[in-house]
């Protein structure tokens, strides 16, 4: 992609599969496109197979503005302030549990596998709220695995190919949430919503109830309507989750100065509020939240967005037809293209860019990775030295606006949560932990339509006195 994007400039044809895509690297022109929303653009776009996996209601809820955004409108309670306050108790135990288990270990851990473990904890339960017994844990991720494969894979029934596998798998899932609603879940979220006020316990719950509420539709589901919702939730959840955790786990032994700013951030927390950790804590983290957003904007989970058009248009003065399908680097535009970082980037400095961002290693994160781009403070500082220093780069200036969950009408409703999510699981980490890569020198993330590890990445977790302090060497 990004040799194409030399020889042929921001706008330029890319073969995805089978499919022709008109590909759009330029952080001004993607983030004009997803801000567009239904008025030129159709959101969500995807490959027939994923609709296969997924159902007609996410068929509906990605094609027709109106059911997207009545799905929007039941899914918002769920994103608020209040359900995240409700949902913290469970984030922080979800990752009490983990870390314990990795630090128990005794050995270093498998880092892709683990990632997709604790972010199955995640959106089974704070998604659906799932009770899935531990011994069908392992079963249930693997159908979820089939099932995302055959999401991409060519829609053709073969026998044991991706697609008809992805399928067995969905038709499982179905059953066994059904299974799992009918073993008493509704019972015990109407317990819960009278013993706190209407408060739920998972954004599934949420949905649910204001479903019900809603006079504009029938507010009963099938059970498949109920299984297709909980897959769909489960589906998201891992993708977001299960790759900017294993992202951020594998950044993090990088850079032993980040991990001491994570420390230190903690122990002024922990002196102002204590040890719980709350809403009013989480957003206390100013470097935390800017650690998570350089992880996101470096390796962010969904690295590729689909989009097809609804009219003739132009971008960047190349013509566009109707029915064209888009794909917006996301990736390219907030590390190549935004204009904050690179104001200056022209045909002599794309010759010098070698193709690390399509596979980014600890070389490359080395020189891109700084969390400080993000905090107010840090960005005075920039702005001062700039107005005094003619030779300033720009490459530490604060980025724009991250691209990875949308933007405009389209934003993603789980940037919320999944910032809770990684949040907690630094403040926890920085307080109590230690983490060494083993092969560091090795890591690869691999950058296509999603940024995921490709490496052997194996981290050895150990416990630390709370909060940690690290030798004056590493500071």
């Amino acid at each position: 992609m990004l040799e194409r994007f030399r020889k042929y400039g921001p706008v330029f044809k890319f073969k995805l599969t089978t499919y022709e895509m008109t590909t759009v690297v330029d952080y001004e022109a993607v983030r004009s496109l997803l801000q567009l929303g239904d008025s030129k653009v159709m959101t969500g776009w995807n490959p027939p197979a994923l609709y296969a996996m997924l159902g007609e209601d996410a068929r509906r809820n990605l094609e027709d503005p109106a059911a997207r955004a009545f799905s929007r409108k039941l899914m918002a309670p769920g994103f608020s302030k209040e359900a995240l306050r409700g949902y913290l108790g469970k984030i922080e135990a979800i990752c009490v549990k983990q870390l314990e288990a990795w630090a128990a270990a005794g050995k270093p851990v498998d880092l892709r596998a683990e990632g997709k473990a604790l972010s199955f904890e995640f959106s089974t339960q704070l998604l659906v709220d799932f009770d899935v017994p531990e011994e069908e844990k392992a079963a249930i991720k693997r159908k979820l695995d089939l099932l995302f494969q055959g999401m991409f894979a060519p829609p053709t029934q073969l026998p044991g190919s991706r697609f008809s596998k992805g399928i067995a798998a969905k038709a499982e899932l179905q059953q066994d949430i059904i299974r799992i609603i009918k073993e008493g879940k509704a019972a015990k979220q109407q317990q819960q919503q009278q013993q706190q006020g209407g408060e739920q316990s998972s954004v599934f719950s949420y949905m649910l109830e204001a479903r019900r509420q809603t006079q504009t539709m029938d507010g009963n589901l099938s059970e498949q309507q109920m299984a297709d919702a909980g897959i769909g939730l489960i589906i998201a959840g891992n993708d977001t989750s299960g790759l900017g955790i294993s992202a951020l786990l594998a950044i993090l032994p990088q850079f032993p100065g980040v991990l001491h700013r994570l420390r230190q951030e903690q122990r002024e927390v922990m002196a102002k509020f204590g040890p719980e950790l709350s809403i009013n804590v989480l957003e206390a983290m100013p470097y935390a939240d800017a650690v998570v957003r350089e992880v996101l904007r470096v390796a962010p989970p969904s690295a590729q967005v689909m989009r097809q058009t609804l009219l003739d248009m132009e971008v960047l003065g190349k013509f566009v037809p109707k029915g064209s399908r888009l794909l917006l680097s996301t990736l390219m535009g907030q590390v190549l293209t935004d204009p904050k970082l690179n104001p200056n980037l022209g045909p002599q400095q794309l010759e010098t860019l070698d193709n690390s961002w399509y596979s980014i290693n600890a070389d490359t994160l080395k020189q891109e990775f700084k969390p400080e781009r993000w905090l107010v403070q840090q960005q005075q500082q920039q702005q001062q030295h700039s107005s005094s220093s003619s030779s300033s780069s720009g490459n530490s200036s604060r980025p724009s606006q991250l691209l990875t969950f949308s933007v405009g009408p389209h934003v993603c409703l789980g940037l919320s949560l999944f910032m809770h999510e990684a949040k907690v699981l630094l403040a926890l980490l920085a307080r109590g932990y230690s983490l060494d890569a083993v092969n560091s020198d090795e890591l690869l993330l691999s950058a296509t339509m999603v940024t995921q590890l490709t490496s052997d990445t194996q981290i050895k977790f150990g416990k630390v006195q709370q909060p940690a302090e690290v030798p004056v060497a590493a500071r």
